[in-house]
């Protein structure tokens, strides 16, 4: 295919040269697209332009999170516009690509093919989470705005085919403007697959080491993971452990010697970062039966370190993990019994648990990384480009 892309503006709110920005996202997709175009333009890190009257009326409404959020209001999102449709005149590149929609809301057409990544639709991402984090007093109208300028974007790219789904039913977008490419795993094993291979050969027989990471203990599904735990503990498993990372839950007494707490664990940090690799490393299962999810990165991390990952099968997750392939989803009604019982009957079945784990490895190295994100993301844009 001949390259037509090759200088590309990266336009968010976020800011790409911050490892913990947005969990790092960023500035993994700033660093993938960078080894594959010949420049990559930033404008990044972009303020909510304040007014009088929107700053009074956030630090009226006040809420955490809040009710009226700057970034929502029309002056901020028309500086967004401005700032982009400049560096657009400046810098000249051959496209545009947001993070989310913010820098183009309130945008005429841009002056090149643009395009937008993100999770899910903005109205997609609200209703998903709706019992965690209420809607803003400007939400539904920046979920109006956003549906009409996906119409002014080139191609449209989310990180599952939920999300895909979603804009089709949100937005009435053509399928061919439509895409779907996975976000990559950001904590990843610094082991080769053959080293990987021999680690999970070795995870021990005579216990069962459950993982669950999360700092949203409720959302991330930690109460039906104890209860997993619990369930197994009490059908005849006496050597259960749930290893908690992210969030310091209160248990009860009786649950005290089932769970092990770690806190949070900063990869930052290389003391805690060993710790949190060696739970990856020598857990059987990650355990995460999240609630809500619009696309969930701890799922590819674990397969990253061929970690098969038990789930309810929710939103984004199918796209993340193949249930029966290269981890465990349920309905999201099923009894903590049936997760048990799959993963009792996959670990006590040794080389069929090395197949799930190392397929979970293969779907990581095919799938998941960030080195195939930008490849699809440039790809797709060479297509696209007239």
């Amino acid at each position: 295919m001949t390259q037509k892309l090759r200088h590309l503006l990266l336009a968010t709110l976020e800011d790409p040269y911050n490892p913990r920005s947005w969990s790092g996202t960023p500035f993994n997709m700033r660093v993938a697209l960078e080894g594959k175009i010949e420049k990559v333009s930033v404008l990044a890190n972009l303020k909510p332009k304040r007014t009088l009257v929107t700053a009074a009326l956030r630090a009226l409404l006040g809420g955490k999170p809040a009710r009226y959020p700057l970034f929502l209001t029309a002056p901020a999102q028309k500086e967004f516009a401005r700032r982009t449709s400049q560096a657009i005149s400046e810098l000249k590149p051959d496209a545009l690509l947001t993070i989310s929609s913010h820098c183009v809301v309130r945008m005429a057409a841009p002056a090149v093919p643009a395009f937008m990544v993100t999770d899910a639709p903005w109205l997609s991402w609200k209703e998903t989470y709706r019992e965690f984090d209420r809607m803003p007093l400007l939400g539904p109208r920046f979920a109006r705005l956003e549906a009409a300028a996906s119409r002014r974007y080139t191609g449209l790219i989310f990180s599952s085919d939920w999300a895909v789904a979603e804009a089709q039913r949100l937005y009435g977008a053509p399928k061919e403007k439509l895409h779907s490419i996975p976000l990559g795993a950001i904590w990843t094993p610094d082991v080769s697959a053959d080293e990987l291979h021999s680690i999970i050969d070795t995870r021990p027989t005579d216990r069962l080491d459950l993982l669950y990471v999360g700092k949203d203990w409720e959302r991330k599904g930690g109460p039906l993971a104890l209860e997993i735990a619990r369930d197994l503990r009490d059908g005849g498993v006496p050597n259960v452990t749930l290893h908690i990372v992210g969030c310091t839950p209160d248990i009860a007494p009786a649950d005290r010697n089932l769970v092990q707490l770690h806190g949070f664990l900063n990869v930052q940090i290389a003391e805690e970062s060993s710790r949190l690799k060696h739970l990856f490393l020598h857990s059987h299962f990650l355990v995460v039966p999240t609630r809500a999810e619009c696309f969930g990165v701890v799922f590819a991390e674990a397969q990253a370190f061929g970690l098969p990952p038990v789930s309810r099968s929710v939103q984004a997750v199918p796209s993340i993990v193949i249930d029966g392939v290269t981890g465990i989803l349920e309905a999201a009604d099923a009894p903590a019994s049936s997760y048990g019982k799959r993963m009792l009957a996959l670990i006590r079945d040794r080389d069929r648990y090395r197949t799930v784990a190392r397929a979970a490895r293969r779907q990581f190295e095919t799938k998941l990384t960030w080195e195939r994100f930008a490849t699809g993301v440039v790809e797709m844009i060479n297509r696209t480009m007239v």
